[in-house]
């Protein structure tokens, strides 16, 4: 064997090569490109559990945001409101209640449903504010009175502002335990 002979392996990829492994990777970068862009499309209004509509019954229209899982989340659902809101949140700590998220909550809400413990100082705040407050121990019960605090006209508005602290494995569940609960009417 003489010196540089290299048995004849092809130590340098021939153009096939560059262009077989440019299509692979060109490929490859595209099937990510779409999966990220799939994933930012979802956090777009109308997709699930976020902003997404379920059902309107008796004229009162059920919307699922339980995807809000921060205070500033519940601000952006609560902004988007259109229509006179009945507020199912679990909000439980008054220093997390911000200025902005007030004056939106005068603007917005007639009724709040606190999905949690009682909590004297969130109820007085929102009192203080001229919105009536009810405490839910569960989903399933603050869906059936937010649907008898809401009239014809008004929008229920699922955005907690908070995660579920242990009651549901993620947002998405505890968004689908929402929409059973709006079934169950």
């Amino acid at each position: 064997m003489g010196a540089n002979k290299n048995m004849g392996y092809n130590i340098f990829p021939s153009t096939d090569n560059h262009t077989s492994m440019a299509a692979a990777l060109a490929g490859k970068l595209l099937k990510a490109r779409n999966e990220s862009l799939n994933e930012s499309m979802s956090d777009f209004e109308g997709s699930a559990n976020h902003l997404e509509k379920i059902k309107s019954i008796e004229g009162i229209e059920f919307i699922n945001d339980s995807r809000s899982t921060s205070v500033n989340a519940a601000w952006f659902a609560l902004e988007s409101m259109t229509k006179p809101t009945t507020w199912i949140m679990s909000i439980n700590d008054r220093e997390a209640i911000s200025d902005e998220l007030i004056e939106i909550i005068k603007e917005k809400v007639h009724h709040i449903i606190v999905l949690g413990v009682f909590n004297p100082e969130i109820s007085e705040l929102m009192e203080d504010l001229g919105k009536t407050v009810d405490f839910s121990a569960n989903l399933e019960e603050a869906v059936r009175a937010a649907f008898y605090a809401s009239a014809f006209g008004d929008a229920v508005l699922f955005a907690p502002g908070t995660t579920s602290f242990g009651m549901y494995r993620t947002y998405r569940e505890r968004g689908e335990k929402f929409k059973e609960a709006v079934a169950q009417l």
